[in-house]
């Protein structure tokens, strides 16, 4: 059965306001309610355990942590005391961070083998200190090594989609045929395990419409450099009727082996439309 996860993001909320949209995404259908770790952001742990509060049914995810801002014996006991409180319902994301800004505030040098060595690091502690009885494990990434320590160490591996691209000092998003390279990448890298594994995607955008092409126009901003065809193809952009987009996950779980689905809360609402289709 197809899973459904969206980002929940804020600068700053009161604890009612809070649970009021964790409320909300458990009532729309998500089986998953996400908290990102960027700097600007609220702090993970906290609004993750007033996830927990706020539904019964869902499972806390942490969508992703950034591997550099955490020492492992701390994240450990971050891990430990929320499923503490909150029972066999976390779902620990990790990644290595994207934000040079954030790396630049935090006094930590940016480049990538820095910050996928770190990632590594992190894992390999996390399983030791945890006695290899962590919470299911999400690595989220694009390239090569990232995606291959997923493959081996990752209950779920969650495919972004979306490179580092320095000409536009942000990520964007690869079409439809990279994406599918980097599922073969994965599977490949994983050998036996790959049957096992759970392939998530997260979507950038939801875009209602009864007009494909005109609804992807605004959306170029997330992939400057592809056609609308490309952009109507991807797994990382759902746009048209509910209906419509209901179908295209479906497509995308047939072609991708997409069964795990992760939307941004921009799209919560919208996005949730499609879930009645799909249950």
């Amino acid at each position: 059965m197809t899973r459904f996860g969206v980002v929940l993001i804020s600068e700053r909320s009161s604890k009612e306001e809070w649970l009021a949209r964790c409320r909300r995404a458990d009532a729309l259908g998500y089986d998953v309610i996400a908290v990102p770790d960027h700097l600007n952001l609220l702090s993970p742990f906290p609004t993750a355990l007033l996830a927990a509060e706020a539904s019964e049914r869902a499972t806390i995810g942490t969508y992703v942590l950034n591997a550099s801002f955490h020492r492992p014996a701390l994240l450990a006991r971050e891990v430990t005391t929320t499923v503490a409180l909150i029972g066999e319902r976390l779902e620990l994301g990790l990644g290595t961070g994207y934000v040079e800004s954030e790396f630049a505030a935090a006094g930590l040098p940016f480049d990538a083998p820095t910050r996928i060595d770190r990632l590594a690091g992190l894992v390999a502690e996390l399983d030791r200190l945890l006695d290899h009885k962590g919470p299911p494990l999400l690595i989220g990434g694009h390239g090569d090594r990232v995606l291959g320590l997923a493959a081996r160490r990752a209950e779920i591996v969650s495919f972004t989609g979306a490179p580092y691209r320095p000409e536009y000092g942000r990520t964007a998003l690869v079409t439809a045929g990279a994406l599918l390279r980097r599922v073969e990448h994965v599977r490949a890298a994983a050998g036996e395990r790959a049957p096992r594994l759970e392939l998530n995607v997260l979507s950038k955008a939801t875009v209602l419409t009864g007009d494909r092409r005109a609804g992807v126009a605004g959306l170029r901003r997330y992939a400057p450099d592809l056609t609308v065809d490309e952009l109507l193809e991807v797994p990382t952009l759902f746009v048209g009727t509910p209906a419509q987009i209901a179908e295209q996950v479906r497509q995308n779980e047939e072609r991708f082996g997409f069964s795990y689905i992760t939307v941004m809360d921009s799209a919560m609402e919208d996005f949730g439309k499609v879930i009645e289709h799909l249950r």
